[in-house]
């Protein structure tokens, strides 16, 4: 009884040690890369040392290791980059001119920095092994929203929760993504979601994809959303998305917006949250 004491206690302990270790090392990489911009930076420029497969998802992804000086941090590389005509037949079900590519990670972020979200984590292009594809920040101590439903964990703060997931349902409607699930919403200690795996969006499709998720509207997301107009969205996503898919976004976009109007003056203000 006692050796079980002490080995769980010993567990215990370990956990605690890896768990102050990475928490210390993010707020080290924060403090190094306080912004988008320099994390940006390291991204394409730090030399890559180490890589290993990630074991999830279809795209076959690479955790990359990558030193800048003295500093060892962490990315994920994706170069898939499928695009089909006609009909494809998925697990989902049949899917019309499929595409997965890594441009589109590229594109949801830039579109995730333009609407001042800051829920898609920085993602840059590069080269890897002489493939071109996409590197994205590593976000530290997360779990997936898998991970959480299977421990029956519910959120501190329900409220703050169900306004990240509208967030979500709102820009997955924008960007068409049709492969949102619980592996690719990634959730760290403070409650925060993070959108990952945007490498089957920005389908050519002017309709929403779910009316029924946008029930309640983020009012700075619909700012940032009348904001937007197509000479931005090129100048900053143009690079990876045709000027067919920007337009067809922001089509969306309208019907996002016509939306949020209509419901707005059936149902009043209790719809809206900051």
């Amino acid at each position: 009884m006692l050796r079980k004491v002490l080995l769980s206690l010993i567990l215990f302990l370990f956990v605690v040690s890896v768990f102050a270790q990475e928490t210390a090392q993010k707020q080290d990489l924060a403090l190094l890369y306080p912004t988008h911009e320099a994390k940006e930076k390291v991204l394409r420029d730090a030399k890559i040392i180490k890589s290993k497969k990630l074991g999830t998802g279809i795209t076959n992804p690479l955790k990359l290791t990558l030193l800048d000086g003295g500093t060892e941090l962490y990315a994920v590389f994706k170069d898939v980059d499928v695009r089909k005509t006609g009909i494809t037949k998925l697990k989902s079900g049949a899917e019309m001119d499929f595409k997965d590519s890594w441009q589109f990670d590229v594109a949801a972020y830039e579109l995730d920095k333009l609407l001042g979200l800051d829920m898609v984590p920085v993602t840059v292009e590069r080269k890897y092994n002489g493939e071109k594809g996409m590197v994205q920040w590593w976000v530290p101590n997360a779990m997936t929203e898998g991970d959480r439903k299977e421990k029956g964990l519910e959120p501190p703060d329900v409220d703050s929760w169900n306004r990240y997931l509208y967030k979500v349902r709102l820009f997955d409607n924008l960007v068409y993504n049709i492969d949102r699930n619980l592996g690719n919403l990634l959730i760290t200690p403070d409650w925060k979601i993070w959108m990952i795996d945007h490498s089957r969006s920005f389908k050519n499709n002017d309709t929403l994809k779910a009316k029924s998720d946008m029930a309640r509207f983020s009012m700075s997301f619909v700012d940032a959303l009348k904001k937007l107009d197509e000479a931005k969205v090129m100048a900053h996503c143009g690079k990876y998305l045709t000027v067919y898919e920007v337009r067809s976004m922001m089509r969306r976009r309208d019907a996002i917006l016509e939306l949020y109007e209509k419901t707005r003056a059936e149902q009043g203000d209790s719809i809206l949250y900051p």
